[in-house]
């Protein structure tokens, strides 16, 4: 019978080996990594700084007078594939949107109040409920200035009941069900006539939606990953 020593000892010979031919050159690369990342991260970070300097530049001017977007080219594409979204949620307003697919032509374009928002928020609530289940639910908070009345804005966008179960509303879905309902408020005290108010709520309510993806904003950063090799046993 072969003796344990003589049955482990070749395997054993062959682990120290490959210890002594890897290891350390796998440290080694690990520490190039490392010290190339901190060199990299060093390096962009000026770039990243720049572009949060620019977000709130543009954060500000919404704070300002949000109809600073209404020329944009990416807002005007919004405008117009919001005109061709179908919702068919039963809670969304069954009229189609009437406003034009050039925004500078709006009604809102020729006001003289400005139009600011501001104070953008993401929530979590661990405890939501919707009179059948618990979820989890997120939803943002911002604040819309007309003039010199303000009014905060609660817009639930994502509900989470379990793993397998979570529902999100669309941008269309956020402006019908959340927002209209709270610019049409805000707008029922000012010295306009109806049919203004109305155009004024659905072209309002179209900016607050994508305003939000505005808000959402991040600056943008470098992604690398790699998994560090440790030793088998």
């Amino acid at each position: 019978m072969t003796d344990s020593h003589s049955l482990f000892s070749s395997y054993e010979e062959l682990v120290q080996n490959h210890a002594r031919q890897f290891d350390p050159q796998i440290a080694q690369l690990q520490q190039l990594v490392t010290t190339r990342m901190q060199e990299l991260r060093a390096a962009e970070q000026t770039l990243v700084d720049a572009q949060a300097i620019e977000l709130q530049n543009i954060f500000n001017a919404l704070a300002t007078d949000a109809r600073c977007l209404l020329p944009t080219p990416e807002f005007r594409t919004f405008v117009q594939e919001l005109k061709q979204t179908q919702s068919h949620n039963w809670y969304t307003r069954k009229s189609e949107f009437s406003i034009a697919e050039d925004p500078t032509t709006w009604l809102l374009a020729t006001l003289e109040l400005p139009i600011g928002l501001s104070n953008y928020q993401i929530h979590e609530d661990l405890d939501g409920y919707d009179d059948e289940r618990n979820y989890i639910g997120y939803s943002y908070t911002l604040s819309l200035r007309f003039g010199s009345v303000e009014h905060l804005i609660e817009i639930l966008y994502k509900r989470i009941y379990n793993v397998n179960d979570c529902t999100e509303t669309s941008i269309k879905e956020q402006i019908d069900y959340y927002i209209w309902g709270e610019v049409e408020d805000l707008l029922t005290n000012m010295p306009y006539p109806k049919e203004q108010q109305q155009q004024l709520a659905q072209e309002i309510s179209v900016l607050v939606g994508y305003s939000s993806k505005v808000f959402a904003f991040k600056p943008r950063t470098a992604i690398f990953e790699y998994s560090s090799t440790t030793q088998e046993q």
